[in-house]
């Protein structure tokens, strides 16, 4: 399972971010930032991979810090930054 996290450094911003999402007819979802990411506000926008191509331009603001690639698998999860 892959999917995309949006990262900010702010709360805020980051429920501004699944909003806007939500009111755009894009499925997402606030979850916890894994600690890999080092950075941001503790919640990020989590959104399907295959939605990301159509969501990052309109994403990014002032707190942004950056979107993840979260690939799970048996032996766990990998966080790679995009």
């Amino acid at each position: 399972m892959e999917y995309v996290l949006a990262v900010y450094r702010s709360r805020n911003m980051t429920i501004r971010a699944y909003n806007f999402l939500q009111n755009n007819g894009v499925t997402c979802a606030l979850v916890s930032t894994p600690r890999a990411a080092g950075v941001g506000c503790g919640l990020s926008v989590k959104i399907a991979r295959a939605d990301f191509p159509r969501v990052r331009d309109a994403l990014v603001g002032e707190s942004f810090v950056g979107f993840f690639l979260f690939r799970n698998s048996y032996s766990g999860g990998t966080l790679t930054r995009l």
